[in-house]
């Protein structure tokens, strides 16, 4: 019974569940969340996406604040409302603090069949080091156009005695596709 009860522990350190593709929400370890009202509308970490003359974007996740780090982090393509486009993989300096993960039937609605695969098409946190920056590859499919969103959920403490925080639905800028 201990060594599924730390398997557990080490599993959500390592990265979210399967089960976080769906909302992108922490689990029971992390519930229920202290950051309410204009701390939860005001989130100390941003995603910025930076499109590159090859068609990719480069996804920068990184704290506002000097000392800020989170723990934890969750991040998807969206279009149209519709997460899990494209594939992503953690750029170099990044690549010890996280990993891709696979979000079985997103998206939902897709044009190109072959495209939605469900491979690596969200990136996730892989270590429960602090962490005040990562930087993620984001490839698109080969034929989508129109506008993409970054969306993420950032972690910051579990204590179980000062409780879980966490900020979801945090956006980049929209950026057009051609």
């Amino acid at each position: 019974m201990l060594v599924a009860a730390l398997s557990g522990v080490h599993g959500y350190s390592g990265g979210p569940p399967p089960g976080a593709c769906k909302n992108m929400r922490p689990g029971p370890p992390h519930e229920p969340n202290s950051v309410a009202g204009a701390d939860k509308r005001s989130p100390p970490f941003e995603v910025i996406a930076s499109p590159q003359e090859n068609g990719q974007v480069i996804v920068f996740l990184r704290s506002l604040r000097d000392q800020r780090a989170f723990r934890g982090f969750m991040l998807m393509a969206e279009v149209n409302g519709d997460r899990g486009h494209g594939y992503f993989v953690p750029a170099d300096e990044s690549a010890e603090l996280a990993a891709t993960m696979d979000c079985e039937n997103l998206p939902v609605t897709c044009a190109d069949e072959a495209a939605c695969q469900g491979f690596a098409n969200a990136i996730a946190h892989s270590s429960p080091e602090d962490k005040v920056a990562v930087t993620a590859i984001w490839t698109p499919p080969s034929q989508m156009s129109g506008q993409v969103t970054f969306v993420a959920t950032f972690v910051g403490e579990n204590d179980p005695d000062l409780g879980s925080t966490w900020w979801e639905n945090v956006r980049s800028s929209p950026i057009d596709l051609f």
